[in-house]
This record gives structure tokens, sequence and C-alpha cells, in this order.
């Protein structure tokens, strides 16, 4: 057997006319590891669980590729039915640009993923944030079957809550953190079922079985 037949979430794709979010293999992380360790702006606040950049952070080589890696293969270590956490390589013309994030507790009852993502610095400015949250939100939707789907950004970060307010995100409060010792203001988005409109028919999922929907505390789409 191999290993996408033994975990079949690895088969899981979603591509869009301008890019691709696989899961990653060995060549792909190394090539992600690279670019977080170059340093990325964090668009969320690194103590809210299920975030890009929690658990590591930029720092010397080759801790900081170190770093990157332990929280990818933490992700699937911790991973259950109940509680998982998607970690997709962000791929233009076949080359990462960065991370795209979905996850999820206790998805079967509370049908809410919250989503997260970076893009390394010398591919910033492209459009890609917008496209690769439209490309993930078009699986918690249309592939699991999400009723809500949930994010966050510092107030500071115009570009990150500027892809949310364009997808029909709506405030959903904030929080005061203190991060690298100050004190800063957390926006929480959130966007339902009946807000998210896909007028595109240029985004497919690949790969989502009905195995990978109990790995993900889903249901076939022909009993939803």
């Amino acid at each position: 057997m191999t290993l996408a037949e033994i975990w079949p979430v690895r088969r899981l794709r979603v591509t869009t006319s301008v890019l691709e979010l696989a899961v990653p293999g060995e060549d792909e992380l190394a090539e992600l590891a690279i670019h977080a360790a170059a340093g990325i702006y964090d668009p969320q606040n690194r103590f809210l669980a299920r975030t890009p950049v929690a658990g590591w952070e930029s720092g010397p080589s080759p801790q900081a590729e170190w770093s990157f890696l332990r929280y990818y293969w933490a992700s699937l270590a911790d991973w259950r039915p109940n509680r998982w956490n998607l970690v997709m390589a962000v791929k233009v013309d076949g080359a990462c640009v960065g991370v795209q994030e979905i996850g999820a507790q206790d998805f079967g009852i509370t049908k809410t993923v919250s989503t997260g993502s970076w893009i390394a610095r010398r591919f910033q400015r492209r459009g890609y944030g917008k496209e690769m949250r439209g490309a993930i939100l078009h699986l918690a939707f249309a592939g699991l079957g999400a009723d809500r789907a949930e994010s966050a950004a510092w107030s500071t970060n115009a570009p990150s809550l500027g892809v949310s307010w364009s997808l029909g995100y709506q405030s959903n409060g904030t929080t005061i953190r203190a991060f690298d010792g100050a004190r800063q203001e957390q926006i929480n988005l959130t966007l339902d079922r009946e807000r998210w409109e896909s007028h595109r028919d240029d985004i497919a999922i690949h790969g989502l079985s009905d195995e990978v929907l109990e790995l993900m505390d889903g249901k076939p789409a022909a009993s939803r």
C-alpha cells in the first residue's frame, strides 16, 4: 500500500485557475521551510489556537526551518476526527508560495472551521491571499458542508482584513492580546453559509473521498 492509500488526506487538493492547494510532500515541505525561515509577516495572533504560525517563529537557520517542520508534523501527529488541522501548500506554476490551513474541533457538531495562512515575502502583493482563501472556503462550504468559517487578524494588518472583507466576512468582536511585549488588538471575523456565495466555476476539489470525510468528522455529500 502507498502512503496516500493509508492516509487518504494526502490525496486532497483544491485547484483554481490561478493556484493549487495540496498536502505537501517532502520536497514541498523543504521549500516551505526555507520560505518560513526567510521571515513572513504573521497575519494572526500566534497565541490563537490553529493559526498558521502558532508554534514556530523566525530565527536563525536551521532552527527556524526545524521549528516550521515540527509544527507541520505536530499537526499530523495530533490529528483526530474531532480535532484536526490541515496544512496545505499553496502552489503557483508548480512552485510553493505559502501555506493555507483549515482546522476544526468537533466539526460534526459545530460545522465550523477556522482558517489561517501566510505567503512568502517575495510572493506577496500578487493577489494570492484572496485566491487561496477563496479556494479553502470552497473546500469548507462546498466540500465539507460547513455552516461557518472563522478567521482573525491584527487590527493593523490591512491586507489580511481586506481579503476577509472582500469575501463577505463580518466582524465578530475584538480580543486584546499581549504580543512582542505590547498590547495588540485582534479583529475576530466570521463568514456564514448565507453570506458565502461562490459565483466561480474554476474551483475544483480533488480526492475528497468518504474516507477523508470520516477523518475530518464530516459525512459523504449524499448523506448531508
